[in-house]
Formats: C-alpha cells, sequence, structure tokens
C-alpha cells in the first residue's frame, strides 16, 4: 500500500512539474524588439484603411523583413482588392510567395506585375486610357529581374527558395548584363 502511495505522489509532483516548465510563444515576433513594436502602429492604421496603398506597402515589407510570408500574404489578400493592380504591391505578393516556398504562385505573381507595369508605361504613348497605377522604367527593369529569376526557379524545381543554393543562381543568371561592343 506505501508504495502504492508513493508511486501516485511521485506521478502528481511529475504532472505538477511538467506543467510549471515554460512553454514555447506562439509568435516569433518578440514584443520587446523595437521592429515589432513599430509595427502595430501600421497594423492600427491598416485596419483602419485597408485601401491605403502606403500602409499595405509598409505592412508587408515589415512582414517580409521579419520573415513573416504568410502575414504578408494574408496582409495583402485582405487588402483592398484594387491595390493589387499597383504592380510594384503585386510584387510584394510575389516576394512573400517566394519567402514562403510557393514559387509557381511567386511567378504567376510577378509575371501579371510585370504585365501590368508594361500597359502603364505603354499607356503613356497611347491613347489608351492609363492604369490607375503608374509605373516607371526603374521599377519594371526590378520587375522584369525578379520575374526572370522566379521563371528560372520554377523551371528548374525550386521548392524553398530560401536554402536552395540554386535560387542564388537563378538571381545571378537574371542580372547579368549584355556587353556590346562597336566596332568602328
Amino acid at each position: 500500500m506505501e508504495i502504492r502511495l508513493n508511486l501516485v505522489l511521485v506521478a502528481v509532483l511529475g504532472i505538477v512539474w511538467f506543467s510549471l516548465v515554460p512553454s514555447h510563444p506562439v509568435s516569433r515576433l518578440d514584443p520587446a524588439d523595437a521592429r515589432v513594436s513599430a509595427l502595430a502602429a501600421v497594423e492600427d492604421g491598416f485596419a483602419r484603411d485597408r485601401g491605403n496603398l502606403t500602409l499595405a506597402r509598409e505592412l508587408a515589407d515589415r512582414y517580409l523583413e521579419l520573415e513573416e510570408p504568410g502575414l504578408a500574404i494574408a496582409t495583402l489578400h485582405a487588402a483592398d482588392s484594387t491595390l493589387l493592380e499597383d504592380p510594384s504591391l503585386a510584387d510584394k505578393l510575389a516576394q512573400a510567395y517566394e519567402q514562403s516556398g510557393r514559387v509557381a504562385d511567386a511567378f504567376a505573381t510577378a509575371d501579371l506585375a510585370l504585365a501590368r507595369c508594361a500597359r502603364a508605361l505603354g499607356a503613356r504613348s497611347t491613347a489608351t486610357p492609363p492604369p490607375r497605377f503608374d509605373c516607371s522604367e526603374g521599377t519594371y527593369a526590378s520587375l522584369d529581374v525578379h520575374r526572370n529569376a522566379l521563371e528560372r526557379m520554377a523551371r528548374w524545381g525550386v521548392s524553398d527558395p530560401m536554402h536552395d543554393a540554386r535560387a542564388r543562381v537563378a538571381y545571378e543568371l537574371s542580372l547579368r548584363t549584355a556587353r556590346v561592343a562597336i566596332q568602328y
């Protein structure tokens, strides 16, 4: 009888001991981090105005900087649907897809962003009504490099761009410039 009582007592003490061990945090976002505390103000502003392009872009940038691509994707999908017509914001979505390992989605989104930017650039010189969002030649070049790198990654079957060395090679190949020799 005494042995059973001791075993029950040890079991109860073990259960109490394991319940006192601290659990792991639910989120990797540390409230003491200055970047995270500044994030709260941007989140609040975006929650009040989901049609604000600047806040959507800033919030997506901060989530990507904190390596939280899922939150960036959720934010951009929660934004006013017309905001994703902006090529640079669509490219932020492509970056979030890429960071989360969804290379095919990232490539399709980057391709759409590049096409929208080309349309905006082409609308300047034609009678076509201009799109709602503007795009510069520099933005077009940046979108083109990103799209080309994603196309290579998709073709090569890269499933984790954050840890696959082929992703770096895809970017290097996309950044190569051609040299033209002019003979006089």
